[in-house]
């Protein structure tokens, strides 16, 4: 028990102190409570995330919640201004083109946000936009989260969570002020606890995808 306290009060400072430093090299730390990342970044999740740069289609934004601008929102470029787009099937079209899945090995995940202790076999696949090859999970197939083709406005991004088809994104709160974005995800600096096949041991100190 004495080991554990200890392990938690080491974690604790090292974050604190990233924290600080992080400032002076224009990056900062974000934690996540909600589905919308997974596999990439589960509910508890503590990470780090650049405060300067660019953001490009693929790139994973932290930016103000436009229903609640005093909340934050993470999910990843799918679509920047100009660009014409449609979710159909599960599946991008750019323009028409679709953007295809290498479906991967099912995932196992469980639900401990609530005492049911849910188990999901998720159905996982690679994709790549904007060159960057991620992994997107579809932990309930029954629910489409279909949208219509549309061109993003100036000034605008749309994001779409990689847990596809449960995730809070611009299908719900519709495209996101560029300028509203603070910066882009890269780090898990601390995994969430253990759950199924996403290992903390395997996750904490490593890059997101």
């Amino acid at each position: 028990m004495k080991t554990l306290v200890k392990l938690v009060i080491s974690v604790l400072v090292i974050i604190a102190v990233i924290a600080i430093v992080g400032r002076l090299f224009f990056f900062d730390i974000g934690k996540t409570e909600n589905y919308s990342m997974i596999p990439n970044i589960i509910p508890g999740d503590i990470f780090l995330f650049r405060t300067v740069g660019l953001l490009g289609k693929g790139d994973i934004a932290v930016c103000r919640n436009p229903e609640d601008p005093s909340t934050l929102v993470v999910g990843r470029i799918i679509g920047v201004p100009g660009e014409k787009i449609t979710l159909k099937g599960n599946h991008f079209l750019y323009d028409q083109r679709m953007v295809h899945h290498n479906y991967t090995e099912p995932l196992i995940y469980f639900d401990t946000s609530t005492e049911e202790h849910m188990k999901y076999v998720v159905r996982a696949a690679e994709e790549k936009t904007g060159g960057v090859l991620y992994t997107v999970a579809f932990m309930d197939t029954s629910r489409g989260r279909n949208f219509h083709e549309t061109i993003v406005p100036e000034h605008k991004f749309f994001l779409v969570g990689d847990n596809r088809n449960m995730a809070y994104d611009s299908r719900n709160f519709g495209f996101v002020p560029i300028d509203s974005c603070l910066g882009e995800a890269f780090f898990i600096l601390w995994a969430a606890e253990t759950n199924g096949d996403l290992k903390q041991s395997e996750r904490s100190f490593s890059w997101i995808k």
